[in-house]
């Protein structure tokens, strides 16, 4: 439980506090029968005048200095009677449960609601401070009973299956003899199609209905909370003073959250009754899943969510950094909106710290204020992200810009999730653990001097070490102690009203070169963990021995202590800038000042910053790598470079360059200005962008007269192409703008001539403009060899090279390109260069084919159109299947170590061309 200030709810009373005070009103008061019911339970506090009609005037506060507003009124509480009360309405709730066996579940539930000792109960229940810091001291030794009463709190509004829930769990922990009875009651009405109805929408008898109804009334006024709550996991509270006149108004608010995070094993077991318990009573489950854990656990949430009978709807994002912006932060909006979420159902987020950020982000906006469970699948999201109040999204280059505070209401961390993890994505994770051990916690740390590596090599026991009961609890040990010191010192700070944050060790100057660099976050976090260290040493907190057994165990679990990217001291010192501002004017960078102890250093001018990181730079050089990570950047671990999609097309930094810089600088400008000014920006864009294809043919080598003919001819055809298609005469409908062009054709000239290539395959003839080009540019014993699917294309190519006399270095085959090159393979012919531009979804099993099959010569090329396909991946839209043709092969010979690759840069998507050079090196490539 924790208070955070935020905007308070009605007016519900005033008093004046002066000279003299003028007698307040008789409160509005349940029956008479009711408060009897609650006497010696609890001492019903004083509720103060409540004014409906807010008709106050200053006449009726003459002579009062000052008018105090009240808007709550809660019940004092003793905590031993409320544990007694409990233990009697469970056991006449049982009894009551095994009297009518016979009967339908709801009319079970509608005698247990009738019972006095579950009336009495729940009234009470309803009027008490259930997020108060006594009401939790109270019962600080039975965190279960803890959080169901909580829930108790607002039974007018919960559902048949939730109150049966929370009956079930507490006879459980209190009275196991009478947990069957409330176990049954559960299952009946989980089969039952009206087990989401809420209690308040039940018909009850008239006297059971009048006894909760004037409670009903009583909270209207003393604390609606309790029952018209908008969630049933946050509270607000105020105090607020006026003037006479009301000319001064001075107020104080507070939210009070409470949250419950459970560290379990099998959670997505149906058995498991985590998410049950949850997501029963509301009849439904909306889930955003990261698209990673989808591959993984997607099939294990459906089954889940269906063998407990929850509807389910699953959403699926991307979980990469990259991907952190407010584009996806605006898609998930939508995606809740189109599935109709509620502000009262928690939404289900499912994944890592990206995923965690941006979708409880979402959360935060989504109505002002939607509750959320944060079921972690990754280390850093299981023990740091995962329960963090603080959701968030990068913009303009900048980490984390733009933000909420907004904590889950239930986070589940399950190590589990984490042996499908790559181990370079949960070593990341590690960082986290050690910024909270260096900072508070010597035991912690001395764990992960003695078990680091181990737990990095297993997966946090998940891989190896299953056999070793011993290293699987040192394993929950270090979960459990990192998520503690966390959470201590976290949430008492929710909305960072101070600076002094333990847990920000690591992320003072790593926030300015995280992001450019490409680094895991918690590789960034480890250089500034271990900057800082050094800063420690030299403040003189730090002994020279500890400083390097903070640097040996960042070391030892594989992390950075050193980028290249720090060499950038200028940079560094602008992220110092820039932390300054965002922490209050304040530098407060959190160092430990002795191991497992916090301290701040707030000041480091800029001289003395420089100097500072090159003497760290000079000490990393002796660690292992040379201060290095091991699979320290994004792309070392299968995820997009942080930087590849930027939130912003504007950078007032860019340095314009290529044509491209320049656009993306004048759009940039244009989505910021409101002007005029804006639309001209936009369009000398779109000249810049429409010019580019026109400069290129301009200064490039101009084609020979039987080119141009071609090229002509082509531009012709498009009625005919529709013609033939009509006709079935060609598979599929073909265009003239298929052609390759002339900077295109120029290209492979150029490559061929430079380095001497006499054999070549085009893959994909269509009116014979590429082959006619490569036929120019061989020796007279030269050979093009081109594959068409389409006989008529293959009929207009041959008529377009009569009369060049290059015509006849040209081989012309019909059918489809797998069947032609496993004739061409059983020929053993192979070819210097190869130009595959054909359907795009089978790039990749032509490409496997000619390495396979030895058509490509060592030292060949392969050039490739259209890898770039109509910028789909650029843009971030969902691929077609040429665009997944395109990516596939772009993945595939990234990962073949055969090859090399180049892409020169062109405007026209179609002339887009990636070049590969096969690798001599490899004796399998050789003829």
């Amino acid at each position: 439980m924790a208070a955070l200030s935020v905007a308070i709810g009605a007016q519900h009373g005033l008093r004046s506090s002066g000279a003299a005070r003028p007698a307040a009103p008789a409160r509005t008061q349940p029956d008479e029968s009711l408060s009897k019911s609650l006497t010696g339970c609890f001492a019903l506090g004083a509720v103060a005048a409540v004014h409906r009609k807010r008709s106050l005037t200053l006449r009726e506060w003459r002579g009062e200095r000052t008018m105090e507003i009240n808007y709550y009124q809660l019940d004092a509480m003793k905590a031993s009677n409320i544990r007694k009360k409990t233990e009697t309405m469970l056991e006449e709730g049982a009894a009551v449960l095994k009297g009518c066996a016979e009967e339908s579940a709801q009319q079970k539930m509608l005698l247990l609601l009738s019972s006095p000792a579950v009336k009495e109960l729940l009234v009470a229940m309803s009027r008490l401070p259930v997020f108060s810091h006594e009401f939790g001291l109270a019962f600080k030794d039975d965190l279960t009973v803890l959080s169901v009463l909580k829930q108790l709190k607002y039974f007018w509004s919960l559902s048949q299956s939730h109150l049966a829930i929370l009956l079930e769990r507490l006879a459980e922990q209190l009275r196991l003899e009478h947990a069957a009875a409330f176990q049954s009651l559960l299952q009946e009405l989980a089969e039952s199609d009206d087990h989401v109805v809420a209690i308040k929408d039940l018909k009850m008898p008239e006297a059971v209905r009048a006894f909760y109804g004037e409670n009903a009334i009583h909270l209207e006024a003393a604390d609606p909370h309790g029952v018209f709550p908008t969630s049933i996991y946050r509270q607000c509270d105020g105090l607020t003073l006026a003037t006479e006149d009301s000319a001064t108004i001075e107020s104080v608010m507070s939210t009070t959250i409470t949250t419950t995070i459970k560290i379990a094993r099998d959670v997505l077991q149906p058995s498991n009754r985590l998410l049950f318990d949850v997501y029963k009573p509301l009849g439904r489950c909306v889930a955003v899943v990261d698209d990673k854990v989808e591959a993984h656990f997607g099939a294990d949430l459906e089954k889940y969510f269906e063998i407990n009978g929850i509807e389910f709807v699953k959403l699926v994002f991307s979980g990469n950094e990259v991907d952190k912006n407010l584009s996806n932060v605006e898609q998930i909006l939508l995606a809740l909106k189109e599935n109709w979420q509620a502000r009262h159902e928690p939404v289900l987020i499912v994944g890592g710290g990206v995923i965690a950020d941006v979708a409880g982000m979402a959360c935060a906006l989504y109505s002002r204020n939607t509750p959320y469970v944060m079921l972690c699948t990754s280390l850093v999201a299981g023990i740091d992200a995962g329960p963090s109040p603080r959701v968030c999204c990068n913009g303009f280059s900048y980490k984390n810009l733009y933000g909420a505070y907004h904590p889950p209401a239930l986070t589940i961390t399950d190590r589990g999730f984490w042996r499908t993890m790559h181990p370079g994505q949960l070593r990341h994770g590690v960082a986290e653990i050690i910024k909270v051990a260096a900072m508070a916690d010597l035991h912690l740390f001395e764990l992960m001097e003695k078990w680091g590596k181990e737990t990095v090599a297993t997966n946090f026991g998940t891989l190896g070490g299953l056999d070793d009961p011993a290293f699987q609890e040192v394993c929950d040990l270090i979960i459990g102690k990192a998520m503690e010191g966390y959470v201590r010192a976290e949430y008492g700070n929710l909305w960072e009203t101070h600076q002094c944050r333990p847990h920000a060790y690591g992320h003072t100057w790593s926030p300015g070169y995280e992001l450019p660099s490409g680094m895991l976050h918690g590789h960034a976090v480890g250089t500034c963990m271990g900057f800082g260290a050094y800063l420690s040493y030299k403040e003189g907190w730090l002994s020279e021995v500890d400083m390097h057994r903070v640097l040996k165990v960042i070391s030892d679990c594989e992390l950075a202590l050193w980028h290249p990217v720090m060499e950038d001291t200028v940079s560094v010192w602008k992220a110092q800038i820039g932390i300054v501002e965002k922490r209050g004017g304040n530098l407060c960078a959190p160092i430990p000042r002795a191991l497992g102890e916090s301290g701040y250093l707030n000041s480091l001018p800029e001289r003395l910053l420089h100097q500072r990181m090159h003497e760290y730079q000079e000490l990393c050089s002796k660690y292992p790598r040379e201060g290095r990570g091991v699979q320290e950047h994004s792309v070392d671990v299968g995820l997009e470079d942080p930087m590849s999609k930027k939130d912003s097309i504007r950078d007032a930094d860019r340095c314009v360059v290529t044509p491209m810089d320049r656009v993306v600088v004048q759009l940039g400008a244009a989505s910021q200005s409101t002007s005029g000014a804006g639309a001209r920006a936009i369009g000398e864009a779109a000249r810049i962008v429409d010019g580019i294809d026109e400069m290129v043919t301009k200064y490039s080598s101009q084609p020979s007269e039987a080119l141009k003919n071609v090229s002509k001819r082509t531009a012709m055809t498009n009625p005919l192409w529709a013609e033939l298609m009509g006709q079935g005469n060609t598979s599929r409908l073909m265009e003239a703008e298929m052609i390759s062009g002339q900077a295109e054709a120029q290209l492979l000239q150029l490559l061929l001539k430079l380095s001497g290539g006499k054999d070549v395959l085009d893959i994909g003839t269509f009116t014979g403009y590429s082959s006619l080009a490569m036929a120019e540019a061989i020796p007279e014993d030269g050979t093009v060899v081109t594959l068409e699917r389409e006989q008529e294309a293959k009929d207009m190519a041959k008529a377009n090279w009569i009369g060049s006399p290059h015509a006849s270095k040209i081989e012309s085959l019909v059918g489809e390109a797998h069947d032609l090159l496993i004739c061409l393979a059983a020929e053993k012919t192979s070819f210097d260069l190869v130009f595959l531009d054909v359907d795009k979804p089978g790039y990749f099993g032509l490409y496997q084919m000619l390495m396979d099959k030895n058509l490509l010569k060592v030292k060949g090329l392969l050039v490739v159109d259209n890898v770039m396909y109509k910028g789909e991946e650029l843009s971030g839209t969902e691929l077609t299947k040429n665009g997944q043709g395109a990516q596939a092969l772009n993945q595939g010979l990234l990962d073949d170590p055969r090859v090399q690759q180049e892409h020169p840069e062109h405007q026209r998507d179609h002339a887009t061309t990636y070049v590969y050079v096969s690798d001599a090196g490899h004796s399998q490539m050789s003829r």
